[in-house]
């Protein structure tokens, strides 16, 4: 069967339910392979969690369900587990449907049949930035055992001997991860000490009678980023807005001249390269004329920022400000929905 990245996790199948049917020669237990110990946290069925401490990788287990074909095994009922896996930052990942694991009432691993038949079966799931992925997983667990008693365990790797998640009925679901309000970069070493602060908006002027170029940056904005490589999936956009004009001479601009700083000091961070939306690297405007380009920045999702303050430095990746745009006041809160 060929590897299949699916975007629904629902069997067409109607699940039969979950009692036990009665069985003379059903057996007690699912297999004598004990099953992975368990080194994280358990979470109630449906629960999407990081696979690890700081993973870019998130994952669930719903309660599993029998489906109504057959097993092909006598005694056992054909199991499935709808699963579903995303990327919380950046990165590409294949989940293999090994790295579930079922584990009946005596922590006995349940065993999966040759070839899933589910119609969301897979082999391997995968999942990037702008691309989420779900199946379901089939196992054969025998008649005597209820689905209820049944829990499921997620491997960080395939044959990983300790399981880094699990789902089970009756576990408590983990407290909601406060948003973070601020930027969340470094604390800013910048120092404004000898620049003049003004209003975003306003036009600043480097240079002299002669050549010269002027810069205004507006008040930054928040919007949502679409799902992609070039940011992570929890962050939101700042767009700031620039326009340049040159007089006497053409006039450098790069967006390595540029920070963006929260009201606490901490230095809104950005894409190494680009993030999208973002028309600035390095350009160079001719002299009697003008041009716009928009600079972008994050903001963690569900956070509000407040107090912003563009900076211009004298040079690209440069330590001394030249120029200084704020809005003490300003507060961008979080994108609904």
């Amino acid at each position: 069967m060929a590897a299949l990245a699916l975007s629904g996790c629902t069997s067409s199948h109607q699940a039969a339910p979950s009692t036990p049917t009665s069985s003379s020669s059903a057996p007690a237990t699912c297999s004598t392979v004990t099953a992975p110990g368990l080194s994280g946290a358990g979470l109630p069925f449906g629960t999407a969690a990081p696979t690890g401490p700081s993973s870019a990788l998130q994952v669930s287990a719903g309660q599993p369900v029998v489906s109504s074909l057959p097993s092909g095994r006598d005694g056992y009922r054909l199991v499935e587990v709808p699963v579903t896996a995303s990327v919380r930052t950046n990165g590409t990942f294949a989940i293999d449907q090994s790295q579930f694991v079922l584990v009946g009432p005596d922590n006995r691993s349940c065993s999966r049949p040759s070839i899933n038949p589910l119609s969301h079966g897979f082999i391997a799931i995968t999942v990037d930035e702008s691309r989420s992925g779900a199946g379901s997983v089939a196992f054969l667990v025998p008649a005597s055992i209820s689905t209820t008693r049944l829990s499921v365990r997620y491997l960080p790797a395939v044959g990983a001997r300790s399981a880094s998640l699990a789902w089970l009925a009756g576990a408590t679901a983990p407290k909601p991860v406060e948003p973070v309000n601020g930027c969340d970069g470094g604390k800013s070493s910048y120092t404004t000490t000898g620049v003049r602060g003004v209003a975003f908006g306003t036009q600043v002027k480097h240079g002299d009678s002669v050549v010269s170029s002027t810069v205004s940056a507006a008040t930054p904005t928040r919007r949502a980023f679409s799902p992609g490589p070039s940011q992570p999936n929890d962050v939101d956009a700042i767009d700031v807005k620039l326009h340049v004009s040159a007089s006497g001479a053409d006039a450098f601009v790069d967006r390595r001249s540029f920070v963006l700083v929260d009201g606490s000091g901490r230095l809104c961070r950005r894409a190494a390269l680009s993030s999208e939306g973002e028309t600035l690297t390095s350009a160079l405007v001719k002299a009697g004329r003008s041009a716009d380009y928009t600079l972008v920045f994050w903001a963690p999702k569900g956070g509000t920022i407040t107090g912003l303050r563009l900076l211009q430095l004298t040079k690209p990746g440069g330590t001394v400000v030249q120029s200084d745009w704020y809005d003490a006041a300003l507060k961008l809160r979080p994108i609904a929905g």
